[in-house]
Formats: C-alpha cells, sequence, structure tokens
C-alpha cells in the first residue's frame, strides 16, 4: 500500500487522504460490512483499505471509467489477493448504475465532484436501511463553503456540490453529518435499519 500511494503521489492520481483512510477503517471495523459499493477506484488504493478493515472478507464493487486506472486497480488487486472478493466495473458510473442492482451496507462515493447528486437516487436504491453513504471531497477545496474563494472554471461543481449538500442533509430518509476532514466528508446514514 505504501508503494501505491508513493506512485500516486508521483503520477498526481487522486487517491484517498490518510485521515479518511483512518476513518473508513473505524467505520468499516465498527459496522462490519459485507458488500461495499465504491463509486470512482482510481489505482484501487481506497478499494483496498476498506478491503484490508474488512478483515479481507466480504465484496467490494467499484466503478471507475477511465481505462488504463481500471487496468492499473485490478493489478493491485491481484497483487494483494483480493481479485476474487473486488469487482470492478469499468465505464460511466451513471449508466452502470442505472442497471445496477444489489443491496450494499455501505456506498463510498469518490467519483467526479459534479455527478454526486445525479448518482443519489441510485445510491438510496442500492443503499440497505441502516447502510451509510460516504462522500469525500464535499467541501471542494474550500469552495463549497466560502464564495469568495470559487475558481470561475469551477463554478458548477461548487453549485452542484451545494445542491447535493442541501438534499442530503434534508433528506427524509437520511440522517446525514458533514465532516471538515480533508475535503470535507458527509456520512449519512439511510433510515428505516
Amino acid at each position: 500500500m505504501i508503494h501505491m500511494r508513493k506512485e500516486a503521489e508521483k503520477k498526481h492520481f487522486p487517491i484517498m487522504r490518510k485521515s479518511l483512510a483512518c476513518l473508513m477503517d473505524i467505520i468499516i471495523k465498527a459496522t462490519k460490512p459485507r458488500n461495499i459499493l465504491e463509486i470512482g477506484t482510481c489505482i484501487g488504493y481506497s478499494s483496498l483499505v476498506m478491503y484490508k478493515a474488512m478483515g479481507q472478507r466480504g465484496q467490494i464493487s467499484t466503478i471507475e471509467l477511465d481505462y488504463d486506472l481500471a487496468c492499473q486497480a485490478r493489478k493491485y488487486f491481484k497483487m494483494a489477493g483480493a481479485d476474487r472478493n473486488i469487482f470492478i466495473y469499468n465505464g460511466d458510473a451513471g449508466e452502470i448504475l442505472e442497471y445496477m442492482d444489489g443491496v450494499f451496507d455501505i456506498i463510498f462515493m469518490d467519483g467526479p465532484k459534479g455527478q454526486y447528486l445525479s448518482y443519489l437516487n441510485h445510491c438510496l436504491r442500492l443503499l440497505r436501511p441502516g447502510g451509510l453513504l460516504v462522500c469525500d471531497d464535499v467541501l471542494f477545496y474550500g469552495m463549497v463553503a466560502n464564495d469568495k474563494i470559487v475558481n470561475k472554471k469551477k463554478d458548477t461543481i461548487v453549485r452542484e456540490m451545494k445542491k447535493f449538500l442541501k438534499i442530503i442533509s434534508n433528506h427524509t430518509s437520511l440522517d446525514t453529518i458533514i465532516i471538515p476532514l480533508g475535503d470535507g466528508i458527509s456520512i449519512s446514514y439511510k433510515k428505516g435499519g
């Protein structure tokens, strides 16, 4: 895993921050999920963090748009002996989620930030009652919390993320907290469990 982090730093791949890796380790050990869905694989670092926290049991389904990154992730999963427990879908998450079925204990969203809102209904359909939706980078470089620092090129993403946070914070099926850890994490509990 250290070697993956070094490669990510060298090639500027956006992988899970150490602080979020620690938080996910605690969440997973406490909740003991059997099935996790991840949106945004990159090179597979976060998948392996979650797999390790699961005690190398259970299943992870992960979605990655970029073919080369998906191939790298597969390579790392095989090296870690996790390739039978982590299944990677290569393609557009919106399209894949539309046809996905099953029930997940945790959904970890770390894909394209401007698409979080479009993924939400699929996530709510796939997340079991009592399950957790964990979303990374919800404060988007601080721009979501501070209008004065919004980069004009990122205005649409910031606007979409604000809508997403408003919806999950007021959704009747969710209890949500936003934590200013890293670039912002939201954790939503699906009621009814």
